[in-house]
């Protein structure tokens, strides 16, 4: 690295000096001191390791009332709990001020002092717990009084403008959103963020997540933020939403780069099981990045993040898909080998500007269907693993247990595939409703509850059988294009397609393109896999509803339908 080890010794005292003169010592401005004695760490069957887990994203709460559940937390079987920023915030009030922050260094914040996130870390040890900090490292806010007097000269910044044009990495990695972006190639500011990554170490913070890692560049562009700045001591994860950039396709290499240093997000993924529950449908596809070559222990699910959930409906929003269909959505994401999923716990309101720093969230995550999938993700852990659907429910089988979930309704009686035949055959229980299920090398048989939602297998005999099974490919690979079929019970004269991504942007312009008429008033179209959305329409007048695509090789007809022609 190009740092001197003089100028980390005077960062750091820098630090020390001004975190001491803004948090003041114990028993000062250090809130509550006496958080609940933690029960030791048994019985919880938490992993070691971050990416073998499952994390709680306590967005926007008190260290403090993040302390007081941790017992609460350990027994829903989450591993890793992950705070909002720490750093001090430019403006108050509304929770996205903390992701404007004025420096790069902790501080007391609306969250609260450094010793009580210390004091966090500490209680947390005593369950297993680990603890993650979102650290944004892209960009600083605020006026030229409000920056640190050390990163005012012109060279710790870029110059770029904004970003215009979001399929050109250039100006994704050199472009502001919004806000001054740092100079992420300078020595000087590297130095800065290393040192902040070293004190919340030292605070007994496990792991990081990055927050605008895409905005970020790699040194294969030219950029050694990553290797200078990545503690491979602690878990990093980087925030990646869909892509390194906009382009449809060719962000694989990057994607891949950037999992030399750090876990990364599945955001698209995510967005697809949720749309999929709110639209009424079992999601079809069984992955996205894992499925164009990144490591599935590289990558991080959600069902929902605080970007999709606290922007209103900027992009690809979520606060109006039900908490239930939010649930059913994370149990199939934290089903899966490999990849660690996050639970988002909601704000009290969906309200943008009211979504409050320090404001403590709903702890929805401790009910049994989302407990209950967690200790299923833990007992599992390197077991192998098969996605398929059958009768509108997406299965995950693993070697000694499944999940099933229901793309709509509850409390029926429903025969869905063994994928692969990998579940050993057996009578199982369903540990979320307490249902017998049968599981034969091809099906498995029994109720689901009302939540929706399935876990079946013994949590006293999760030793895999003969690990030399041979597990087929997955049915729905999705690194191909989508065909989509639709039955003109409308009698259109020109079936037309219009098609958008998940996340709002349109993929051809309105009324969309021509469908191919393949007899028997069925047409035909390929929709690039970004697509999330469609309507179908009689050259742009007539047209159907917005209908959410549920996967490749589906018809419309007025309902949704697999098609083999």
């Amino acid at each position: 690295m190009k740092k001197t080890k003089l100028l980390s010794l005077i960062l750091a005292l820098v630090l020390i000096f001004s975190l001491t003169a803004c948090t003041g010592g114990k028993g000062g401005n250090g809130g509550d001191k006496n958080p609940p004695q933690p029960t030791p760490d048994v019985g919880y069957g938490l992993q070691d390791n971050i990416q073998d887990g499952v994390i709680l994203h306590c967005f926007n709460w008190k260290y403090t009332d993040i302390t007081n559940e941790l017992e609460k937390i350990a027994k829903a079987g989450f591993t890793a709990v992950q705070t909002s920023p720490a750093q001090a915030p430019t403006g108050t009030g509304s929770w996205y001020w903390l992701y404007q922050p004025k420096d790069l260094a902790a501080s007391q914040n609306p969250l609260g002092t450094v010793d009580q996130l210390k004091d966090l870390c500490e209680a947390a040890d005593e369950y297993g717990i680990k603890v993650i900090v979102d650290v944004v490292a892209n960009h600083l806010s605020g006026s030229a009084y409000q920056i640190p007097q050390d990163l005012k000269a012109d060279e710790f910044w870029h110059n770029q403008g904004s970003v215009s044009n979001w399929q050109d990495r250039r100006q994704v990695t050199l472009g502001d959103v919004g806000m001054p972006d740092l100079n992420t190639e300078n020595d000087y500011v590297q130095q800065k963020v290393e040192s902040y990554v070293q004190f919340l170490k030292g605070l007994g913070v496990d792991g990081i997540r990055w927050d605008a890692a895409k905005h970020i560049g790699l040194p294969s562009e030219g950029s050694d933020f990553w290797p200078s700045v990545i503690d491979t001591e602690m878990y990093n994860y980087g925030e990646i939403l869909y892509a390194p950039d906009d382009r449809s396709s060719g962000n694989e290499g990057l994607m891949k780069e950037y999992t030399n240093y750090m876990s990364v997000t599945d955001s698209a993924y995510g967005s697809l099981l949720r749309n999929a529950f709110a639209f009424g449908y079992a999601p079809t596809a069984y992955a996205n990045w894992a499925a164009r070559g990144v490591e599935s222990n590289k990558l991080v699910y959600w069902a929902e993040s605080h970007d999709s959930f606290s922007n209103g409906q900027e992009g690809d929003y979520s606060s109006a898909t039900s908490q239930n269909n939010i649930d059913r959505a994370y149990a199939i994401a934290a089903a899966r080998d490999g990849a660690t999923a996050l639970y988002f716990s909601r704000p009290i309101t969906h309200i943008k500007e009211h979504i409050l720093m320090g404001q403590k969230g709903s702890t929805h995550f401790a009910v049994s269907e989302v407990a209950e999938i967690n200790k299923f993700h833990n007992a599992m852990a390197g077991q192998k693993e098969y996605f398929t659907t059958g009768q509108n429910c997406a299965v995950v089988s693993r070697q000694t247990g499944a999940v099933i979930v229901a793309g709509s309704g509850a409390n029926f009686t429903v025969t869905v595939p063994n994928g692969g035949g990998l579940t050993r055959p057996g009578t199982y229980v369903d540990q979320i409703s307490g249902e017998k299920w049968v599981v034969t090398s091809t099906t498995m048989t029994g109720k689901i509850g009302e939540s929706g939602i399935v876990a079946i297998y013994d949590p006293k005999n999760t030793t895999p059988p003969d690990d030399s099974v041979d597990v087929p490919e997955q049915e729905t690979p999705v690194t191909g294009d989508y065909v989509i079929y639709y039955k003109n019970t409308s009698g259109f004269l020109a079936p037309y397609a219009y098609f958008w991504a998940t996340n709002n942007t349109s993929l051809t312009s309105w009324p969309g393109e021509p469908m191919t008429n393949i007899g028997g008033g069925v047409y035909k179209i390929i929709v690039p896999k970004e697509a999330g959305f469609i309507i179908f329409s009689d050259q742009g007048s007539k047209q159907t509803a917005d209908l959410f695509i549920p996967g490749s090789n589906m018809i419309y007809d007025g309902n949704w339908s697999a098609y083999d022609g």
